[in-house]
């Protein structure tokens, strides 16, 4: 296991080792597998540093069948593309090697090495020669699987950081790092450490599994929340919906997470993002902080849908006081996220208040939360239970 920060060369190096091994073994079946069917596609094939590039760069003649996520050489080796959305599709096949990319951030590693996950599918599979291996690279999350891992002594795991590669990469992105460097977010994106229980933290990884569920749960109201960036950041855009039928059983009103759609794009790259998550949703509103962006939130977000239902929140608080009624609701059982966020989860175990870096999809989450209308004592606000009877009624 390569557990490193971003940029660290992470995928060239499981690209290089999927090419050279398939070179090396005419014949070899290599299984290649990435957290969504795109990031197989667009990262570990076809990206800069994908297996397809280090190819061409060393002259390998291929053939690419993209619709199939396979890649066939002259001498009869192939690399088939598995996205860990769909672990089934790992249930059959056999391998004599495979890369696991972005491990971390794969839906079922909170469920860790268990029976019928993507990575337990996979490892039934490597079944083929006389020395089945794998590989993975990951930023290092602190989910089931990862924490299993570590603790194997069948797993040699080097490390690296960021600035391992620093002199590859973008000048402009070597300047964006220093709003991390010294915060725990940056031990963890940059240096690739495992964050171990952050003291001051809102959140623990252990609060969030307890709650967590697999399947997806039907909600009698649903809100995107958007915190659009103060700069060069990502703008948080993240779903939640409100039920008082909860599938875990217990009574009383529930909230959960369905979606972190957070990215770092133009006003009208997360707009678009944010409205095609309400629609994917069925959601009743968009809900979004106007702090930064003012009336120009709004606006952009109606030149994508003009008559969308949208409420423009201010922060006149701090984020610690709007944070702490969410991280107990938490405390209370009451929220469950629906599969694993891995980087929204990142920023809730890890921020602060002493921290100087903002945590956007942490907000977007706490503005979703608090547009839904739960609070502590357990009760439905008025308004909320008058929508809910309605609906239900």
């Amino acid at each position: 296991m390569l557990k490193a920060g971003r940029g660290a060369g992470k995928t060239r190096t499981g690209a290089q080792d999927a090419v050279e091994y398939c070179l090396d073994n005419p014949g070899a079946r290599y299984a290649i597998i990435a957290p969504t069917q795109g990031d197989v596609r667009t990262v570990c094939f076809e990206g800069d540093s994908g297996v397809l590039s280090v190819m061409r760069d060393m002259g390998i003649e291929f053939h690419w069948r993209a619709s199939k996520l396979e890649a066939e050489m002259g001498n009869g080796s192939i690399m088939f593309g598995y996205s860990a959305e769909k672990p089934d599709r790992l249930r059959g096949p056999q391998f004599h090697r495979a890369w696991c990319d972005e491990l971390a951030a794969w839906k079922d590693a909170p469920l860790g090495d268990a029976l019928g996950t993507t990575f337990n599918n996979l490892s039934m599979g490597l079944r083929l020669g006389d020395d089945a291996r794998m590989i993975i690279t990951t930023t290092p999350k602190r989910v089931a699987l990862v924490r299993e891992i570590l603790a194997r002594d069948d797993f040699v795991t080097t490390n690296g950081t960021t600035y391992d590669n620093i002199a590859n990469l973008s000048p402009n992105f070597a300047d964006a790092l220093k709003r991390y460097e010294g915060t725990h977010i940056g031990r963890q994106e940059l240096m690739g450490e495992m964050i171990d229980d952050v003291e001051g933290a809102l959140w623990t990884i252990e609060m969030i599994d307890q709650d967590r569920i697999h399947n997806t749960a039907p909600a009698e109201r649903i809100v995107v929340a958007i915190d659009p960036p103060g700069g060069a950041t990502e703008a948080g855009i993240v779903a939640a919906g409100l039920t008082h039928r909860c599938v875990c059983g217990e009574p009383g009103v529930h909230a959960y997470v369905y979606a972190d759609r957070s990215l770092k794009g133009s006003p009208d790259e997360w707009a678009r993002t944010a409205v095609n998550l309400y629609h994917n949703l069925s959601a009743d509103r968009i809900v979004a902080e106007i702090n930064y962006g003012g009336d120009m939130v709004e606006k952009v977000v109606r030149s994508v849908e003009p008559n969308i239902p949208y409420t423009a929140v201010r922060a006149t608080r701090g984020k610690l006081i709007r944070a702490e009624p969410i991280a107990a609701l938490y405390e209370q059982h009451r929220v469950h996220h629906i599969g694993a966020f891995a980087d929204l989860e990142s920023e809730m175990t890890t921020w602060t208040p002493e921290e100087v870096w903002s945590p956007n999809r942490l907000d977007a989450l706490v503005w979703a939360l608090t547009e839904l209308g739960l609070h502590e004592s357990g009760e439905m606000t008025s308004n909320v239970k008058t929508v809910l009877d309605a609906r239900i009624g």
